[in-house]
């Protein structure tokens, strides 16, 4: 992949020690890692710097006044594809946006204050944007798992990568080395 950064085996358990705590201080991860304080230090940075890792507070929506979590997903014309992307992005209330592939063109998901803050976002500021043909929302009533256990999510699909479908069967079967 062009865009993935070179990483090695201390830059993954750097990311793991921050993963639950963002503030962690360089010398407890350096402790718990058995290497230099500085060289932790160093490797964060190079991280942050080369937009491998942000390190953010993430506030929960029902807790600080955005109780409403809405997946939308948006259809454009091709004219306008960029400029709706570009009007989206500007909208407070879109906390993230993905381009998509697929049945619909981009997802989005914003966090709002009331039903009613929802509509508007909905009825005037998308029904706003020239190029956007259709929207469907889907209303998350409740956030079941959020995970950022990077480590994990990285080894999730090493056992798919060494299968392939046996031709008589469909099913999957080792990969014969």
């Amino acid at each position: 992949m062009a865009d993935e950064f070179e990483l090695d085996d201390l830059d993954y358990k750097i990311i793991a020690q921050l993963q639950d705590d963002g503030r962690k201080q360089s010398t407890e991860i350096a402790r718990a890692l058995n290497v230099p304080r500085t060289t932790v230090a160093r490797r964060i940075d190079r991280l942050v710097n080369e937009n491998v890792i942000t390190i953010a507070a993430f506030a929960h929506g029902d807790r600080i006044g955005l109780p409403i979590q809405v997946m939308i997903e948006i259809w454009t014309d091709n004219a306008h594809h960029e400029a709706v992307i570009d009007q989206l992005i500007a909208l407070d209330e879109i906390r993230w946006l993905g381009v998509a592939s697929g049945p619909f063109d981009i997802l989005a998901e914003a966090m709002v204050r009331s039903n009613r803050h929802l509509r508007q976002l909905l009825l005037v500021k998308l029904g706003g944007i020239e190029g956007l043909t259709q929207v469907r929302t889907a209303h998350i009533l409740e956030v079941r798992k959020f995970a950022f256990d990077w480590g994990r999510m990285r080894r999730a699909g090493e056992e798919a990568d060494r299968l392939e479908p046996d031709e008589a069967t469909g099913q999957a079967k080792p990969i014969p080395r």
